[in-house]
């Protein structure tokens, strides 16, 4: 049913600009909300038959309900009709007809239906309010804090958390506990805490009639509080519509779902919480009532998710000033707030985001927590938890806290599954026990941070014998330039001035070497970054000393690269300086799937710093190895060849063209060629984890779990029997590479871990050895047509480059040429462009469509008025 409304509402957004005078997301809220109510008092009439309801007779076909809902909800109501009358009675009985029948067909769970259809009418303003941030300097604050901090809680979350909290109170606790959700949206949990607890009341108190089990829910168990006035009202809806089902509430009953009033941005951050009053009470009034009568509080809650960044400075300054430990997160301070007035014994059950327990920067607040609270249970879900929004902001666990003495903490590591695996395995509770960790949270009290990295915590254990890469190596924090626009370009941008060096400045996933596009304005010695105000200038006297650097941003690993003669580091890319040992088995190490596994484990968030990468447990024997060192190298020289021949990297050399005889002979020993280095690589690198694996000597179930989180060698897959398709292989292989004939970077088979083989991606698409993948390409290399095609663009590519006397990227002469004499030129020079008629057409297009992607989007060559101009305008 939540599908079909987010079509059906979808389709709505879609016509009504075009069909309609403007109306609201608040009007159309409430409209959305009353129709989709009064299709539900229907539905559940018994016996119940939608007749053809449309924009004519809607008022009388839903009589009956709207009465039951104006008795409630006058105001709503009111609104309802209004906006009936200003929607085009087409769009009105495409809507209606819609429903109909979705409600004539649905079989599933309405509980949570009224406040979606909320969720998904504001989508379009909750973008646009998304779109500003980060441009001017953009902070969202009033009406647009609620539209992007509002997202609403997936049912499976919602019945996990409510079936956990509840199921250990006792039936003589009925009457002395309160729900309570200060971020209650459209009441989500609300609704299905009602239920659980109507069902409990009549399994305990069997002399209860149906009414007095609503009215006392109603009355005395149910809070809610939401920022947003118009969607408590609507959650006071959805929890009226819900209680229906059973009884009708006695008018004397409140539905005690509380707003913020206007121009408050704090709501229930605020130490005196402000809302509307219902029945002489606030929610701040209530609060103090239960308190006073000693009841045990039971917090729900999904609380809004946003950082410091996109705060206008109002609320971030309240944040750091009353809620200093949370570091202006929002969600953070939040919790902090709720742990406040919590009392011995209550609890909070809360879906938050899982950085709090891992950030270093929130470090005060887990000793906090861990000094005055109990986690009980955390559910990691990790990223694309959510049925419809998903990337690292929705990187969430599910926690229950209890206001306690200090227990044993059941976590639950569901980070790697699959979105609708993690549902699954919420739902139905067969949690396989493999992804289950029994911790005592005081253990965390001696990590350097606080932080709640629970795997290491209880696995692993052997490990903590060896020394620390601080020990053998010492990473570094890079320089920030305070302006990278001005400071940092492309190689081509600058054509050979001396005061632009060279930079590691990391900004993508490259092991060996590699990403060698940059330059920044450097002088001597820093002294144009020095110069600039908000630069910071870090280690550059440890520079000529460094040997090693990586990539400190990014999600696919850690990748480590040789630091080249000449060039320098800054902040995204900073250095390594080996201390002991040797610095290619530092750099083989550094870029295992070992090295990444135990980097998540020590910090779960997986922020790749100089800090958590000194932290990696090392064995004596890896860092100084000779066989380690010796195939390191090998890797390193394979991948520097590699690179010689793809653009726009600063390895690029051209070849002597003129010993082109045969043009497809040529592109297929291309292809043979990147194939050829691609498996020796990923057959070294297999040697050089198998070696460190060996001087780990892992148990049996810590292999497995290291499986699970970043996979293993494709080498370790022995099937060598399947039929395969040479044009779909073709089809595979072709799109592993870029525009430049350039290995793409990315997760393999959706393990947290990156790869640059395509051999290693094939591998895992056709779950066979990389060694039978790359003997039925070889064997068929003149029928890969489609990867043929690609290299023979990229070959022409560099003709045009080589003709135009672009010799490097960072080394040419400024220039025109006449486009008619280049394709002349080109014709004279290579025999197989000689007969080609249409080569003036294609230059073009290399030019102005495939140069400008292969050069990421600031072309080195352009056309203008027939003319190929070389450099930048």
């Amino acid at each position: 049913m939540k599908q079909d409304i987010k079509k059906i509402i979808s389709k709505f957004n879609s016509e009504i600009n075009t069909t309609c005078i403007e109306i609201s997301v608040s009007d159309l809220s409430v409209f959305f909300s009353v129709l989709i109510s009064s299709f539900i008092l229907k539905k559940r009439k018994p016996n119940a038959h939608l007749n053809k309801i449309h924009s004519d007779n809607i008022l009388l076909a839903f009589k009956d309900e709207l009465l039951i809902i104006e008795q409630r909800f006058p105001e709503l109501t009111k609104s309802f009709k209004e906006t009936i009358k200003v929607i085009n009675p087409k769009l009105l009985n495409q809507t209606l007809s819609s429903l109909q029948l979705s409600f004539e067909n649905i079989n599933d769970d309405l509980i949570d239906i009224i406040s979606w259809s909320f969720q998904y009418l504001k989508k379009e303003l909750t973008n646009n309010a998304f779109k500003k941030t980060g441009k001017n300097s953009n902070k969202i604050q009033d009406a647009e804090l609620l539209l992007t901090t509002q997202f609403f809680t997936d049912s499976y979350m919602v019945k996990y958390l409510v079936d956990e909290t509840l199921s250990n109170i006792k039936p003589q606790e009925l009457e002395e506990i309160v729900i309570i959700d200060p971020a209650s949206g459209g009441g989500n949990f609300l609704n299905y805490a009602f239920e659980k607890l109507f069902c409990l009341f009549k399994s305990h108190k069997k002399d209860w009639a149906d009414s007095e089990i609503i009215d006392w829910l109603l009355n005395n168990t149910i809070i809610g509080y939401d920022l947003d006035s118009n969607l408590s009202k609507i959650a006071s809806l959805s929890l009226f519509i819900n209680a229906c089902q059973y009884s009708i509430p006695n008018k004397t009953v409140s539905i005690n779902i509380f707003g913020g009033i206007e121009n408050d941005n704090l709501g229930f951050l605020n130490s005196k919480i402000t809302s509307n009053s219902i029945q002489r009470s606030t929610i701040n009034s209530k609060l103090k009532k239960f308190d006073k009568d000693n009841l045990k509080k039971i917090f729900l809650t999904n609380p809004p998710f946003m950082g410091k960044r996109d705060m206008d400075i109002s609320l971030k300054s309240y944040l750091l000033n009353n809620y200093p430990e949370s570091k202006g997160d929002l969600c953070v301070s939040f919790i902090q707030r709720i742990l406040q007035i919590m009392n011995k014994n209550d609890i909070l059950a809360v879906v938050t985001q899982n950085n709090w327990m891992y950030l270093s920067s929130l470090k005060r607040f887990r000793e906090l927590f861990l000094k005055g609270n109990n986690l009980r249970v955390c559910v990691d879900l990790g990223t694309n938890a959510f049925e419809d929004i998903n990337g690292e902001k929705t990187n969430v666990a599910l926690c229950i806290i209890e206001k306690s003495n200090t227990g044993p903490t059941l976590f639950v590591n569901l980070k790697n599954k699959k979105g609708n695996e993690k549902k699954l395995l919420v739902s139905s509770g067969n949690i396989p026990e493999e992804v289950v960790y029994k911790v005592n949270q005081n253990a965390f009290l001696d990590n350097l941070n606080f932080e709640f990295n629970y795997q290491l915590t209880d696995r692993f254990k052997t490990i903590k014998k060896f020394n620390l890469y601080s020990n053998y190596g010492s990473p570094m924090q890079g320089t920030s330039t305070g302006n990278n626009k001005d400071f940092i370009k492309y190689a081509w941008e600058v054509n050979g001035n001396s005061d632009w060096k060279l930079v590691s400045k990391g900004g993508g996933f490259s092991k060996w070497i590699g990403l060698n596009y940059y330059k920044v304005l450097w002088g001597e010695n820093a002294e144009y970054i020095k110069a600039n105000k908000g630069s910071a200038l870090r280690n550059i006297n440890k520079i000529p000393l460094t040997e090693l650097v990586y990539s400190d941003t990014g999600t696919l690993g850690l990748n480590v690269r040789i630091l080249k003669d000449s060039q320098v580091f800054i902040a995204s890319g900073p250095g390594i300086q080996v201390i002991k040992g040797n610095k290619f088995a530092h750099l083989a190490f550094l870029n295992s799937r070992v090295a990444t596994f135990l980097l998540k484990l020590i910090n779960p968030k997986f922020t790749i710093s100089a800090g958590y990468i000194s932290k990696i447990p090392v064995p004596d024997n890896i860092l100084d190895s000779k066989y380690i060192s010796s195939k390191s190298k090998e890797c390193l020289n394979l991948k520097d060849d590699y690179l010689k021949n793809k653009l726009p990297n600063f390895e690029f050399n051209h070849i002597d063209y003129s010993t082109i005889n045969n043009l497809e002979n040529f592109l297929n020993e291309c292809i043979l060629r990147d194939l050829d280095n691609d498996f020796q690589r990923l057959f070294l690198e297999f040697k050089i984890e198998n070696r460190i694996l060996g001087e780990y000597n892992f148990e049996i179930e810590e292999l497995k779990e290291m499986k699970r989180m970043v996979g293993e060698s494709p080498f370790n897959n022995k099937k060598n029997q399947k039929e395969l398709s040479i044009l779909e292989l073709d089809s595979f292989l072709s799109n592993c590479i870029d525009i430049n004939c350039l290995s793409r970077s990315k997760t393999i088979n959706g393990f947290s871990i990156g790869s640059e083989s395509v051999l290693e991606e094939l591998s895992y698409i056709y779950d066979l050895s990389p060694k039978v993948i790359y003997t039925q390409l070889v064997d068929n290399i003149k029928l890969l047509k489609s990867t043929q095609d690609k290299y023979y663009k990229d070959l022409l590519h560099k003709l045009v480059l080589y003709e135009l006397g672009v010799n490097h990227i960072s080394n040419y002469t400024k220039e025109n040429i006449n486009l008619n004499d280049l394709e002349q030129s080109l014709k004279h020079k290579y025999d197989f462009l000689e007969k080609l008629k249409d080569l003036k057409k294609i230059i073009s297009h290399i030019v102005n469509k495939h140069h400008k992607s292969s050069f990421l989007n600031k072309p080195l060559i352009s056309i203008k008025n027939e003319s190929v101009i070389v450099g930048q305008e």
